[in-house]
């Protein structure tokens, strides 16, 4: 049931969310989107989905808060 409902999701996104569509097509390939987003999800502190698509889709670097520094 849980898988069903994060394919419904992610249709939705890919159907309803011009931020999700312009990621994607910046990174050319779903995969290579979705390890950026894992990437983004995993080093920095972020609120909500928005701003790791801005974070994707932006050349400068993203203004969300580094969970930890080396």
């Amino acid at each position: 049931m849980l898988m069903m409902l994060a394919f419904l999701v992610d249709q939705t996104q890919q159907l309803c969310c011009p931020q999700f569509a312009a990621a994607w097509k910046k990174c050319i390939s779903q995969r290579a989107l979705w390890e950026r987003v894992r990437e983004i999800f995993h080093q920095f502190e972020v609120t909500s989905m928005q701003a790791i698509y801005e974070a994707v889709l932006s050349t400068r670097k993203p203004p969300l808060k580094v969970l930890w520094d080396s």
